[in-house]
């Protein structure tokens, strides 16, 4: 599915043959990383509209020996200016199952390879790859991704594990029988094996490719795909999930993986675990802890994707409100863009902008290299006017006539209110004057002001949204909500200063929300030293305009004593306030409150009430603590099968604590629930992945009784859970870990403490 108002990127407009090479100039040239080389006249075409080579042209025969110490002496000279690694991509997205078609792989795909051609990589772009084009794929990694300083193979697709091997589905399987699914598959070993060995820089094999899949009933196939070894070499596999288990394609244009991997790749300064780490938080957010990404594999040289600062300078706030213009902001993002759309369409809606010459010249230019690579653009779309809003194209009618607001979390609302028609009731005065695309990408949700449903924060599509709102607020540069939405994904994209900027001219019309995640910014130290005071004096400023966020964040400040000398009563009447007007944290807020006694009399009956009130307006949080008040039977009749099913229930909804207390119900069993130790594993695991520190610890304590294991201990993964606990700063894990530690040598302990580094360094703490 597609947004509306979509512009169709210019790599959409070619078909997938001619992305690389038109027939016609086949029997001419090869283009080859950026270099127009000599070509055999016998060359052929493959089944990716690729020249049949398997090796490099005889450009680079040893005929040229002679010219080695000149070019050694160039070299010398020209590594004292600059040092440019060459940077390679394959992009497969394969979408057109008859068996079981995908939304997203197209879209994944584009976004992908648009991202990374921006990010300077020589990308081959390739949809909907048949069987009988595999053997050339393993062609073009060949050709294309060996020698290469920084390599990546990206592929958004159906995939299936058989025999502990994975399999990526052309889009022509046969499907009769599980034979056929195998014999026709192309086996990711194989491209493994390719590049896993190569002496030169680093190999990236990203994988979205684990989507849910009907063939799974055929004998021996499974779902997801098997756990890879990278090979000695330096190479790291991404998984767009855990072995075996499904990735989302998403209610929206693109899966959350792939949104979560292009937002990352565009920050500046994030080296390739730095971006992994990234990706990882942001698909699980996304996702309610549902997807969790995983990598596997090691690298020693460190290469920073997006370099920051002083390759690209910004333009600088120089003073009061407005002196950041909008096309200084837009020019920033786009300036190294593929896409001569995107000048193009710049230098129609900035006519008079300083940049607006520089944007042509790049547009011609970018036409200029298109048809020297032999590419071409549809005269009928290249002579589309260009207008502020970009016209949708043919995918999006196809798509449906509605599309679905992606949330998630505790404030994501009922699938029913996030359904939205892709064209508007045509009224004088209704949604279609109110909503643009800088709506419709970057909303938030917590945003009483907001016109749309709203998307949450792991699930914007930065790139889009960044050009999206832009345009529209340089069509309505005075709008306090595209002032505000813009801000958004700026900070998303982790411009802060800029965020900060447009956050403060939306709030200088007293835009509540603005006043919020200023507030925010400065609590949780973002692009600034945590302080707050300045957090505490934007929520009092958002407090009286009605925002209901901010009066329950001004109530943790008094609780808290946090930019205001602590006083309880004080924070009781503002949760009191805003859960008066439903607002469900308060009232969850409000029942800790009672829970604990701080601010009022301790009082587990009305914290209960509380709690299930919150709970029926799905609050997760409220919904596990009420399940912990069953099972223990505190302010409410115990009832332990009634606050297991409430803290599953959580735990589906994406809660990190209520797989954790329903993990240690389960253990021992109690009640009506019986004891079942690996979904008490599994829960405990997923608690962990989700965030919940403890939960390594409990990982740890259960591995060392043989809880898991029919009374059997496992000290080798007691230790490694452990020690991770430890890094966490865990209570007690030190002595957990001192108690496992004596147990096994002092040879596999060191083992075990380098492969926890080794998890640290790919997923972060």
């Amino acid at each position: 599915m597609r947004q509306p108002g979509h512009a169709k990127p210019f790599w959409e407009r070619l078909s997938p043959a001619a992305i690389l090479f038109p027939h016609a100039k086949l029997q001419k040239l090869h283009y080859y990383g950026g270099i127009i080389l000599a070509a055999h006249q016998d060359n052929e075409v493959n089944n990716l509209g690729l020249p049949a080579m398997t090796q490099r042209s005889s450009y680079f025969r040893p005929k040229w020996i002679f010219l080695l110490p000149l070019l050694a002496l160039f070299l010398t000279a020209f590594s004292q200016m600059a040092y440019a690694e060459r940077k390679a991509a394959i992009v497969v997205g394969n979408g057109e199952y008859e068996f079981a078609p995908l939304a997203n792989p197209k879209n994944d795909s584009k976004l992908i390879a648009a991202t990374l051609t921006e990010l300077g990589f020589d990308v081959l772009l390739f949809y909907d790859v048949k069987k009988a084009a595999a053997g050339d794929l393993e062609n073009a990694i060949r050709t294309h991704l060996l020698g290469a300083d920084l390599a990546i193979l990206y592929y958004a697709g159906h995939a299936l594990q058989y025999e502990g091997r994975s399999l990526l589905l052309p889009v022509d399987v046969r499907t009769g029988s599980a034979k056929e699914v195998i014999d026709d598959a192309m086996v990711l070993n194989d491209l493994i094996d390719i590049v896993k060995d190569d002496p030169v820089g680093v190999k990236l094999i990203i994988l979205d490719a684990c989507r849910n899949n009907p063939l799974t009933s055929e004998k021996g196939l499974r779902q997801g795909l098997a756990n890879i070894e990278a090979g000695a070499g330096q190479v790291l596999i991404a998984f767009a999930t855990g072995a075996g288990e499904v990735a989302y394609d998403g209610t929206g244009v693109n899966s959350p993986y792939s949104l979560a991997l292009a937002n990352a790749l565009q920050q500046p300064g994030l080296d390739i675990y730095d971006t992994f780490r990234t990706v990882r938080g942001d698909v699980r957010l996304a996702t309610n802890g549902s997807q969790i990404p995983w990598i596997t594999g090691s690298i020693e040289t460190k290469f920073v994707l997006k370099p920051g600062g002083a390759e690209k300078p910004a333009p600088e706030v120089l003073g009061g409100a407005g002196e950041l213009t909008i096309d200084q902001v837009l020019w920033y993002f786009i300036q190294d863009s593929a896409d001569p759309t995107d000048f193009e369409r710049f230098a129609k809606v900035f006519p008079k902008s300083q940049l607006a010459a520089e944007a042509l010249k790049r547009s011609s230019l970018q036409v200029a290299e298109l048809q020297k690579r032999g590419l071409f653009v549809s005269g009928a779309l290249a002579a589309t006017p260009i207008s502020t809003e970009p016209p949708s194209d043919e995918a999006t009618a196809a798509a449906g006539a509605e599309f679905i607001f992606q949330q998630a979390g505790e404030r994501a609302v009922s699938e029913t209110f996030r359904i939205w028609p892709r064209e508007m009731p045509d009224t004088q005065s209704g949604m279609k004057t109110l909503v643009t695309d800088c709506d419709l990408y970057a909303a938030d949700p917590n945003d009483p002001q907001r016109v749309v449903p709203g998307v949450t924060n792991g699930l914007v599509n930065v790139r889009d949204g960044l050009r999206s709102c832009g345009y529209a607020l340089a069509a309505d540069p005075s709008n306090p909500r595209l002032q505000f939405q813009l801000a958004r994904v700026l900070e998303i994209a982790k411009r802060y200063d800029w965020a900060e900027h447009f956050y403060e001219l939306a709030s200088q019309q007293q835009y509540s929300a603005a006043f919020v995640n200023l507030g925010y910014m400065a609590r949780a130290g973002i692009g600034r030293e945590v302080d707050y005071k300045r957090a505490l004096d934007f929520y009092m400023k958002a407090a009286p305009l009605g925002n209901l966020r901010a009066r329950t964040n001004v109530g943790t400040a008094y609780i808290r004593g946090q930019g205001v000398p602590q006083n309880t009563e004080e924070g009781i009447l503002w949760y009191r306030l805003a859960a008066s007007s439903g607002w469900s944290n308060a009232i969850t807020a409000l029942g800790d409150s009672f829970r604990r006694g701080t601010g009022v009399k301790k009082d587990d009956v009305e914290a209960t009430r509380l709690y299930a009130a919150a709970a029926d307006a799905g609050q997760i949080d409220a919904m596990t603590n009420l399940g912990r008040a069953y099972v223990s039977g505190l302010g409410v009749k115990k009832d332990v099968k009634r606050g297991y099913d409430l803290m599953i229930r959580a735990t589906e909804m994406g809660n990190q604590y209520a797989p954790f207390y329903a993990a240690r119900l389960l253990v021992k069993g109690e009640g009506n629930v019986p004891r079942d130790a690996n979904r008490a594993l599994a829960l405990l695991e997923l608690s962990a992945r989700r965030g919940f520190e403890d939960a390594y610890l409990e990982l740890a304590k259960g591995y060392e009784e043989g809880s898991f294991s029919r009374g059997k201990p496992d000290l080798q993964k007691a230790y490694f859970n452990a020690t991770l606990a430890t890094r966490f700063k865990v209570e007690e894990a030190e002595r957990t870990k001192s108690s496992v530690g004596e147990k096994l040598n002092a040879a596999t302990r060191k083992e075990i403490e380098g492969e926890v580094e080794l998890f640290v360094q790919q997923n972060g703490l």
